[in-house]
């Protein structure tokens, strides 16, 4: 009577305990649809762990369409900050979210009919709050890997040895059997009993420590499979709008069924309450005797070579989904945006009313070129800022198919920069050979057929003197207007306006200088600047007066 006591006791602390458990999920679940209502038409906040910008890149490995199109390259996604405008156009509550969105803007698309379903898919979490939340909340439950994607692992995969599990089994058998042996024959079969069992305790130290990286991988494949279950109980707009993407899904499940089978006894993939913790932890001790995790996990581990692409297909759909809300999200959050038109012209870049999207205040200014642009003004002025939203807009186009502009039209364009460059200490190279190979791989894009480059460089040829920068300079913009490209350059090299005046419209941003005081309107203005203020600008950040006048004397004299 008493240790049935006991066992009614211990039934209603464990009931208590996962009652609680199931009021505190509940909580939880109503502070994120709070907090994720709160988040729309605000900008992102979301913090990355240390390394994991560079994790998320290794997504593009196994992107069929980025393997084989154009795609942004390091140079200029460098160049134009895009890892900072990712993150500021993040709002994702996964992994594979977050590796979608990376892989939108890393990939232009040149397909008006893929970007008119991703406008309709983006248009539809826009306007249906519910659906958007409840996405958001199911992709927070699948949640992320840490610093390092599952993509790292997939690589490593067939490095994995496989195992003998014949001879685990045998050692299982032979353990109960000699227990068995113990009890109703002679204890002196308990010795070999208790033998094997610390062995297989060792051994299994061993194997998990081998495996041990794999299993938060495994848990995260696990939460997507078990939560993509949850999707049929979404709304019937959700269903009809996602049809296509559904029929990808349940194949994906439907081939991976076995990797799902008893993956409990290997892998916990969700947090659990009461009863559960206690199975967990008898769980873990059978583990450690028998092997019963390591034989599923090798198991898995085979399914998972064998249905690789399926499980990659399986997250690039949910990650796109969540990637859609999350442009949802940015749109809302954007002071103005437009939805981009595309034009079969070779050569056109229009757009009213642009803008960098991560200038908190921007000064917007509106661009209509069918050939190419020289800059010309003084540091700080807003040179470079523009050429940046110019560049960064004609990627958000192809790519997320929003753009930071009034309206905006152009051709499909291959994008590329040649901007924020640096001498490589690793590689020996100076800044100026470091620039010319950035500027040559502008120009074997040009050369080659299809749709056109768009390029933006900024101080052409800065790394050597002046005589041979505006003599290399105008022949190498000369050459690349006649090419299959769109330029937008800025010099500080007034000389090239008037060289290159029959290839290039000649714009220029100014300063307004006034006594001490300077300001920068960055406004557009057409023509070349009016002459240098380099000089003037030491005088108005407070250098002493006659080295200012001397300055400008032999300045004069140079000129």
């Amino acid at each position: 009577m008493e240790y049935l006591a006991y066992a009614i006791l211990i039934l209603v602390l464990a009931a208590v305990f996962f009652i609680f458990g199931l009021m505190d999920e509940k909580k939880a679940r109503e502070n994120l649809k709070n907090r994720l209502m709160k988040q729309y038409g605000v900008h992102s906040s979301k913090e990355y762990a240390e390394g994991r910008m560079k994790s998320i890149r290794s997504v593009l490995r196994f992107d069929k369409e980025a393997n084989k199109a154009f795609f942004i390259d390091d140079i200029t996604w460098n160049d134009l900050e895009m890892d900072r405008l990712f993150m500021n156009f993040d709002y994702t509550r996964s992994a594979a979210g977050e590796e979608a969105l990376y892989r939108f803007l890393r990939v232009p698309v040149f397909r008006e009919e893929v970007l008119q379903k991703r406008e309709k898919h983006i248009r539809f979490f826009s306007v249906y709050e519910k659906e958007r939340l409840e996405y958001m909340m199911f992709m927070n439950g699948i949640g992320r890997t840490g610093k390092y994607s599952v993509y790292d692992y997939l690589d490593y995969l067939d490095a994995l040895p496989s195992q003998n599990n014949l001879l685990t089994i045998a050692v299982d058998v032979a353990i109960v059997g000699c227990t068995l042996l113990g009890f109703l024959l002679h204890t002196g079969f308990f010795i070999p009993a208790v033998v094997l069992l610390f062995y297989h305790c060792f051994v299994y130290m061993g194997r998990k420590r081998e495996v041990e990286p794999y299993l938060t991988t495994f848990a995260y494949f696990l939460r997507v499979l078990n939560g993509v279950k949850k999707l049929s109980h979404m709304s019937q707009g959700f269903s009809e709008e996602f049809r296509d993407e559904q029929e990808q899904i349940k194949e994906a499940v439907k081939s991976l069924k076995g990797f799902q089978r008893g993956a409990y006894l290997a892998v916990e993939a969700g947090n659990s309450y009461g009863p559960m913790d206690i199975a967990r932890i008898i769980l873990t001790y059978i583990n450690m005797i028998f092997h019963l995790d390591l034989l599923k996990l090798y198991s898995m581990l085979h399914i998972l070579k064998e249905k690789k692409e399926e499980l990659i297909s399986l997250l690039f759909v949910v990650g796109e989904i969540e990637a859609y809300v999350s442009i949802a999200y940015m749109r809302a959050a954007l002071k103005d945006y437009a939805v981009p038109e595309f034009v079969s012209d070779k050569k056109i870049y229009e757009a009213e009313n642009l803008y960098h999207p991560l200038i908190a205040d921007p000064v917007t200014n509106s661009v209509c070129q069918r050939r190419g642009m020289l800059l010309t003004g003084s540091n700080a002025s807003g040179k470079s800022t523009f050429l940046k939203a110019a560049a960064v807009n004609a990627i958000l186009a192809q790519t997320i198919h929003t753009v930071c502009a009034e309206s905006y039209k152009s051709s499909f364009f291959r994008v590329y920069s040649s901007m924020a460059l640096r001498d490589s200490l690793e590689q020996g190279e100076s800044y100026f050979i470091v620039e010319i190979k950035s500027l040559k791989r502008i120009f074997d894009g040009a050369k080659e057929e299809g749709y056109p480059v768009f390029c933006t460089i900024d101080e052409v040829l800065r790394g050597t003197n002046t005589a041979e920068r505006i003599g290399a300079s105008t022949e190498l913009l000369k050459e690349l207007s006649g090419m299959n490209a769109l330029c937008f350059a800025a010099t500080h090299d007034l000389e090239l306006t008037a060289l290159l005046k029959e290839k290039f419209d000649n714009y220029h941003f100014e300063e307004m200088v006034e006594g001490a005081d300077i300001s920068f309107p960055y406004l557009l203005k057409e023509g070349s600047a009016k002459g240098r203020n380099a000089i003037k600008l030491l005088g108005a950040m407070g250098f002493d007066p006659e080295l200012v006048e001397r300055a400008e004397k032999l300045a004069g004299g140079i000129k």
